[in-house]
């Protein structure tokens, strides 16, 4: 029986220390996942941040020039032609609006 309570008291402090061999793991890894949290936290109240400020900016320039949405309408509509005149256009066969553009300055010059 005197050579069972050196055995437990070995087992014992054994399991103590493989205890707390994975609690220091486990705290290591929650620290980790702590300040991954932390850090993620602070790049959302930055984008958020951005974005914020973005928006303000899209106002100031909506009261600056009330008629932006509809200028803004119109370039991409321009955009739109020009592309489908250039289309129409190759389609033609190139040769004569080839020479016709030497002689009439390009569009949007």
């Amino acid at each position: 029986m005197s050579d069972a309570k050196p055995k437990a008291a070995a087992v014992l402090a054994l399991a103590r220390a493989e205890a707390g061999a994975v609690f220091h793991e486990l705290q290591r890894r929650a620290d980790a996942a702590e300040a991954d949290a932390m850090r993620l936290r602070a790049l959302l109240i930055r984008c958020d941040t951005e974005i914020a400020q973005l928006r303000d900016e899209l106002r100031l320039l909506h009261v600056e020039t009330p008629d932006l949405r509809t200028r803004l309408e119109l370039v991409r509509e321009n955009r739109r032609q020009a592309e489908q005149l250039v289309a129409l256009r190759r389609a033609l066969g190139g040769g004569a609006w080839r020479a016709e553009a030497r002689v009439r300055p390009a569009f949007g010059t």
